[in-house]
């Protein structure tokens, strides 16, 4: 036995050595793979002309001290985040006495937990109206509080008080394009009246250029030429994605390999990453109708077949006027193409699904559902 056990520490030393040298062989091209995270803030990136806007808007908050509330739109991989953060960074820079939060909303989806977030209170059992004081007291100096995914937000105390109760300023992020325009509270609308900026999709010369800044901080070495293939692919296949060009530039880069083949692969297995990860983000009801949606591409039937699902997981409906939302949410984040069809004298739609491996979305119901 014991001879056994030594036989196989050796075998472990001998894998781990062995893998250590594979490591380092992929690592010989990368200079700084953190560059290649998609949560990443880089020091320098792509200004677009949208962003000109947002710059000026803050710009005008800081120097006026009057609220000016901000609300961005765009697709997955347009550039919201990073470009939002990278801004804010830069006016704290500038501005030493300004003060910021981010706060990612589909992790912190109510207003009580978003106080907490912001006070730095997590313990249980206060009220709201305590962990909201102690919130709106870290405030009253200028702030920038910036909710990405605005749209998860369960419900809307934080926007009616940080208009109404302090001088902050709100930047939203969201990929919905009717978010702001289907809340019913007008008093909450009357006192954020936000300016709305829709960043749209890159250009291939837009992408080729991010693409340029993370090869030139993240890689020893890399192609032009491939640099531009991947830029005008990932612009005419994969929605001007850049997470997905984020995504392949890494995998190429630790191959240092730049041939054409190659460049179609990698992007063809950043897009699945991508996918699933998108898939693994999605809330249970946005999932259950998507998996609906790839049952039957009609959309009446796959309504029918979604309250089926949705009563026997989770117990609760959806009407169809919220259920065709979830159907352009669905297609704003790249999983699904909408089609109007005509038959006879009426007007259908019809679904077709973008997803390269559509059973991961039956796979992630299984895991959540326990099924």
């Amino acid at each position: 036995m014991f001879l056994k056990g030594a036989c196989y520490m050796k075998d472990l030393k001998t894998l781990s050595m062995e893998k250590m040298k594979q490591s380092e062989k992929k690592a010989l091209n990368i200079k700084n793979a953190e560059i290649f995270d998609l949560n990443y803030t880089p020091n320098k990136i792509y200004v677009r002309d949208e962003l000109e806007e947002v710059a000026e808007q803050i710009g005008d908050y800081l120097s006026m001290n009057v609220q000016n509330h901000i609300l961005v739109y765009g697709s997955k991989g347009s550039g919201k985040t990073v470009s939002i953060l990278s801004l804010i960074k830069s006016f704290k820079e500038l501005n030493r006495d300004m003060k910021s939060f981010y706060i990612s909303v589909r992790e912190f989806s109510t207003s009580y937990k978003i106080y907490q977030k912001m006070s730095g209170i997590m313990k249980r059992g206060l009220s709201i109206s305590d962990v909201r004081k102690e919130a709106l007291e870290k405030m009253k100096e200028k702030t920038i509080l910036v909710l990405d995914e605005v749209d998860f937000l369960k419900d809307l105390d934080v926007l009616y008080h940080i208009c109404r109760s302090t001088k902050s300023n709100l930047v939203l992020l969201t990929q919905k394009i009717h978010w702001y325009k289907e809340i019913r509270d007008e008093s909450i609308k009357s006192s954020m009246q936000p300016t709305q900026i829709l960043f749209k999709e890159y250009n291939s010369n837009e992408i080729y250029e991010i693409l340029k800044m993370r090869a030139e901080d993240g890689l020893y070495r890399w192609r032009e030429e491939a640099l531009k293939l991947m830029s005008a692919l990932v612009t005419r296949d994969y929605n001007s994605d850049t997470r997905i060009g984020i995504k392949a530039l890494f995998k190429l880069g630790v191959k240092n390999s730049w041939e054409d083949d190659h460049i179609y692969e990698g992007l063809k297995e950043a897009s699945k990453e991508v996918e699933g990860e998108t898939v693994q983000n999605l809330r249970d009801m946005d999932l259950i109708i998507l998996h609906s949606l790839i049952k039957y591409n009609e959309t009446n039937k796959a309504y029918t077949y979604a309250l089926k699902s949705l009563d026997n997981y989770r117990g609760y409906s959806v009407s169809k006027t919220h259920f065709f939302r979830i159907i352009n949410y669905l297609q704003n984040i790249g999983l699904l193409s909408l089609i109007k069809k005509r038959i006879g004298r009426y007007y259908t739609s019809e679904v077709q699904i973008l997803l390269s491996d559509p059973t991961i979305v039956k796979r992630e119901i299984q895991i959540r559902m326990e099924v």
